[in-house]
């Protein structure tokens, strides 16, 4: 349920607002419900708005129930934290909600240290301190309790001033237990203990480990990390050095740092209450939270930049890098020199072999020349030693021993040629007789060369019968169902179908393309017969000619040209011969179409005709 008033303007000398009569005093409840929102990043709207503008300008008016310490802390912690405020409005949802007053907590109470009392002392615990267990600080509560219990301490005294002195001494301790024996209350206590905050940032080289040691293990005590590696010295190992300082690069501290404006949470009104004011003390504590990052961070780097041993391995490292690189400078150099040392070698070698190379070459052309010059004499004086009368060969005679005989057998030739005294017969003797050798020689080659075609041939055949049978034995036997089904296909897709095999292979699908062309081609199977017919329908289909008369025949066509027949053609002319003789004897003066003469003549010819057919088919 809402309630809607009248609002008249506020004048606020530079700011005119709008606000609620200042006659108005009764309390407008506005829901039933109502309770706290999260608005976070959102505008201010409503009272909150106008809560947001009287503070940018300093005219807010706290309520008088507030007290001066009350004020002061809502300034400090406004000064702060208005300045996002008055920005963005992201820290609306820090405010009280509407008709919500929670500045009415006091101000966190410091025990022990607000009376300057050391907790740790009370107890007897001032040697321990922070090192001290839990089992340590029970037992000293224990022995303080029997020790400065008022019921002990008062048994002879009892002047007012000493029974209040004991009595406020024993609930020191009892605070003072109440706070040790807290975890988090004691972590607090801690972290405002006497503690020396300072760090060195420079040295000499020579003194780090006097002056930067204690540093390092003062600021151990508030590491999470119970295990803290110690700095070591100058004989420690590299690697133990990067862990050291890999460990306090990601340094986890749980020292915290109350603000002394912060407020106490145990006299909250409610859970929303608290967690507000959680998150006021939070933040007021972010700053020193801040602070101690930032100094430990520069401290370590400072000591990083300065240790003696790290500061020698990138010494030594950087020489490593140099060394690496001048090595490989020198092998990079080493490699030019002795692929130019090499090139050097190669290009003299081959300069020189290019020079012997030449020198052969000219030699060996000079002794061509000569030979060539000498076996042109040669050939000269062989032409000149034939001729003659009666000529002792024909001109294609010696033009093939001009041809064939090499130098050595020319000149012998010739010196038994040209030998005085030899008659004309001798020496036409000795010309055939190199002939017949020269003739000799090349029907020697020829058979040489045809024994060797044939060794070939059967070589190449016997290849052939051994691949077949590899590949008979490495496939396997075709069934019954195969056999017909390659059979089929062979008649569905003829000659002339794109990719013939390929489709005949996916329709037989147990075999592969290799196996069926093999099959096919090796006319295995039932499809042989068929595949045969079907490759050669165009051959069937062609008629060939038939002798119609004698007149067709060779023999008879031609009687101007004498012929020479022999082997199977001339026992076919005899035996036409004898047919027809024996037919003319038969028949006398009979006509060629009558009597038995003529019919055996013609069963001749239609025998002979069927022969010939064959033959052609074959």
């Amino acid at each position: 349920m809402c309630t809607h008033l009248p609002r008249q303007p506020l004048k606020t000398g530079r700011v005119r607002l709008l606000g609620w009569p200042a006659e108005r005093t009764e309390t407008v409840v506005v829901s039933s419900a109502a309770g706290p929102l999260s608005i976070g990043h959102k505008e201010p709207a409503g009272h909150l708005f106008h809560t947001a503008i009287l503070k940018q300008h300093g005219l807010f008016q706290y309520p008088p129930e507030e007290d001066e310490e009350d004020k002061g802390s809502n300034k400090s912690g406004s000064s702060g934290g208005d300045k996002q405020e008055r920005s963005t409005g992201a820290g609306l949802d820090d405010q009280p909600p509407p008709g919500v007053n929670w500045k009415g907590s006091k101000k966190k109470k410091t025990k022990g240290k607000k009376e300057g009392q050391d907790l740790y002392l009370l107890l007897g615990l001032q040697n321990e301190r922070f090192m001290a267990t839990e089992s340590q600080i029970k037992n000293a509560y224990r022995r303080a309790c029997l020790e400065h219990h008022p019921d002990k301490k008062l048994t002879q005294n009892e002047s007012p001033e000493e029974k209040q002195r004991v009595e406020d001494h024993f609930k020191l301790i009892q605070e003072a237990h109440g706070i040790l024996s807290d975890p988090a209350k004691r972590r607090e206590y801690d972290s405002t203990d006497h503690f020396d905050d300072s760090l060195p940032l420079e040295c000499d080289p020579a003194d780090f480990f006097k002056v930067f040691g204690p540093a390092f293990r003062r600021n151990a005590r508030w590491s999470v990390d119970p295990k803290v590696p110690d700095v070591g010295d100058e004989k420690t190992p590299y690697d133990q050095v990067e862990k050291f300082y890999n460990f306090w690069f990601g340094f986890k501290s749980w020292r915290e740092f109350p603000h002394p404006d912060e407020e106490d949470t145990e006299g909250c009104e409610s859970r929303e209450h608290k967690r507000w004011l959680e998150r006021q003390n939070a933040k007021l504590r972010e700053k020193g939270k801040k602070e101690e990052s930032k100094r430990l961070k520069e401290f370590i780097n400072a000591a990083y930049s300065m240790d003696p041993r790290v500061t020698q391995k990138k010494e030594n490292d950087r020489l490593e890098r140099e060394r690496k690189k001048q090595a490989k400078e020198d092998a990079k150099r080493r490699a030019i020199e002795e692929a130019e040392a090499k090139i050097a070698a190669e290009n003299a070698a081959r300069q020189a072999a290019e020079e012997a190379e030449k020198k052969r070459n000219a030699e060996a052309k000079l002794v061509r020349e000569a030979e060539k010059k000498a076996y042109k004499k040669e050939r000269q004086r062989t032409r000149q030693l034939c001729d003659g009368t009666p000529r002792l060969l024909s001109y294609d005679d010696v033009e093939q021993l001009c041809t064939k005989l090499d130098l050595e057998k020319l000149q012998a030739l010739n010196m038994q040629l040209s030998q005085p005294g030899m008659p004309r017969e001798q020496q036409q003797e000795l010309a055939q007789q190199a002939v017949d050798s020269l003739e000799g020689l090349a029907a020697a080659e020829a058979k040489a060369k045809e024994r060797a075609k044939k060794a070939h041939e059967e070589a190449v055949k016997a290849e052939a019968e051994r691949e077949h049978r590899r590949k008979m034995e490495s496939m396997r036997e075709w069934s019954d169902e195969e056999l017909r089904m390659l059979d089929k296909a062979v008649a569905k897709f003829p000659q002339g179908t794109p990719k013939r095999w390929e489709v005949v292979a996916a329709y037989v699908r147990t075999r592969s393309l290799e196996e069926v062309v093999f099959m096919v081609k090796e006319k295995q199977g039932m499809s042989a017969g068929r595949l045969k017919a079907q490759e050669d329908f165009r051959a069937n289909m062609k008629r060939r000619a038939e002798i119609k008369s004698e007149a067709d025949l060779r023999i008879n066509a031609f009687t101007d040209l004498n012929i020479s027949l022999a082997g199977d053609a001339a026992s076919r002319l005899n035996a036409s011969s004898l047919v027809k003789d024996a037919g003319e004897a038969n028949g006398g003066e009979q006509g060629p179409g009558a009597g038995p003469g003529s019919e055996q003549t013609a069963a001749a010819e239609q025998q002979q005709q069927q022969q010939q057919q064959q033959q052609q088919q074959q």
